[in-house]
């Protein structure tokens, strides 16, 4: 016979049975929900070295302009 832990004997028994059934799929939903989150965190951090790289070589590319005075 297994033996409660006492602050678990007022738990019915059937409640412990339901939320060892959901443990994997609790798992896999913080396995996906992690892998969301580093994906969303390369994805912007891709977009911020494309944008700074096209900004940088607009700024180098830029042709000063002289005046036609001479």
């Amino acid at each position: 016979m297994v033996l409660q832990p006492l602050l678990l004997s007022a738990v019915p028994s059937g409640v412990l049975d339901m939320t060892a059934d959901f443990a994997p799929l609790l798992v896999h939903m913080w396995v996906v929900l992690g892998l969301s989150v580093l994906g969303l965190a390369v994805a912007i951090a891709l977009h911020d070295t494309r944008e700074a790289k096209r900004t940088a070589k607009q700024v180098t590319e830029i042709e000063p302009s002289f005046s036609k005075a001479a």
